[in-house]
């Protein structure tokens, strides 16, 4: 009997010691609990850039008659209508809202007009041109007391028997920070010559509206780098 027990109590000995072996075997495994912070998110900014888009679009196209005093202009804006009509339709439709849109969407807008960080915020276009050129208060509900419009009232081409094609652009700032309710509007343009635009053929129209957003882009910059807006 002695040696039965102590067959016993070896086997005992052996069953424990696997036990533990395979308890710290698995949680050698098991993964290490990890801890992760996740950081704050920024937070949004509290100035507002309110932007509106044009639908104009005017096209205008000049030979040397121009150069004759009043019956010489006369006769060729006789002798360019058609085609000025046809170019400022297709005008409205290459640089319509959407595409002004996307083309400022590339933009630091804020940086561009030296504001501080801004949630910029695009509008619906306005018609009435007593509005968006001559109203000094807000076109929009925002209630933000830093607050500044951006309002694009021109796409004009031109051709010039000289200067030859060109699209120009016509911008509003509108500053109301420190909470007004009327500013001043302060008025600027760009212009930049054409090559592409408006295209000859329809295989060229895809270069020809791409070259249009560029110089819109172009006419954007150049009037904001002339256009103060002091901080507040």
């Amino acid at each position: 009997m002695p040696k039965m027990n102590t067959h016993i109590t070896a086997a005992a000995v052996a069953i424990s010691c696997a036990l533990s072996g395979a308890a710290l075997a698995q949680e050698a495994s098991a993964p290490a609990a990890t801890t992760t912070t996740e950081a704050a998110a920024p937070a949004a900014p509290t100035c507002e850039l309110h932007v509106f888009p044009t639908i104009e679009g005017q096209a205008q196209t000049t030979g040397w008659l121009s150069g004759f005093g009043a019956i010489g202009a006369i006769a060729d804006a006789s002798a360019n209508k058609n085609r000025n009509v046809g170019d400022a339709a297709y005008l409205k439709e290459a640089l319509g809202p959407a595409m002004q849109v996307e083309a400022l969407k590339a933009l630091d807008l804020a940086t561009a007009l030296k504001l501080p960080a801004s949630q910029v915020v695009f509008e619906t276009p306005i018609a009435d041109r007593n509005v968006t050129t001559k109203a000094g208060n807000r076109l929009s509900t925002s209630t933000a007391p830093c607050y500044v419009e951006l309002i694009v009232t021109q796409n004009l081409y031109t051709k010039r028997p000289i200067y030859g094609r060109a699209l120009n652009n016509r911008f509003i700032v509108k500053d109301f920070r420190t909470g007004k309710t009327k500013t001043e509007l302060k008025k600027g343009r760009g212009g930049n010559g054409l090559t592409l635009f408006p295209p000859k053929t329809t295989e060229e129209a895809a270069a020809a509206e791409k070259e249009l957003q560029e110089v819109f882009t172009k006419n954007f910059l150049e009037f904001a780098g002339t256009t103060t807006t002091a901080a507040k």
